[in-house]
């Protein structure tokens, strides 16, 4: 686990960086993966604001506490994010998962997967008046076919506002 203590409005100190390490040692028991910690120390007036984000494999979650005192800040803020580490590893348990290790990505489905059908169609050149004899024939939704004015590809289709549209390439 690796810990980055950034301090915000005031001066460093290795006291408060000691007294964080040892208060977030204890959430190394709730994540198996190797942990970045960023604690974000910040003092406003009479507040004092403590942040802090973990990222680990497949894992990523943030809190902020704030109190009159930094060392209330940083109790009130490990006990939350312990809390909150706590609730994810008993619910990955009780789904019958093994506590999250790191993201595994999902299979990418294969193209002979998706296609159900194929069919091969004519692409003889056509003017637009004989494609829209051809869409409104009923039997298909659209019509691909080599446009005979500018000998490319189009395709003539109903659009859901049941007007015609056209695809020129």
């Amino acid at each position: 686990m690796r810990i980055n203590v950034t301090f915000k409005h005031m001066d460093s100190s290795d006291a408060l960086k000691d007294y964080v390490q040892k208060r977030f040692e204890k959430i190394n028991k709730y994540v198996d993966a190797p942990m970045d910690v960023k604690v974000v120390l910040t003092t406003e007036k009479f507040r004092s604001k403590a942040e802090v984000i973990i990222a680990a494999n497949g894992l990523r979650t943030a809190a902020r506490e704030e109190q009159p005192d930094m060392h209330s800040a940083i109790d009130l803020l490990s006990d939350k994010i312990e809390i909150q580490l706590r609730k994810f590893k008993e619910r990955q348990v009780e789904r019958g998962r093994e506590p999250k290790q790191g993201i595994i990505p999902a299979q990418a489905p294969r193209p002979s997967d998706i296609i159900l059908h194929v069919e091969k169609i004519d692409m003889s050149p056509l003017d637009v008046d004989q494609a829209l004899d051809k869409l409104q024939s009923g039997s298909v939704s659209f019509v691909p076919f080599m446009n005979k004015d500018t000998n490319e590809l189009s395709i003539l289709f109903w659009r859901e506002d049941g007007t015609l549209g056209l695809i020129e390439a």
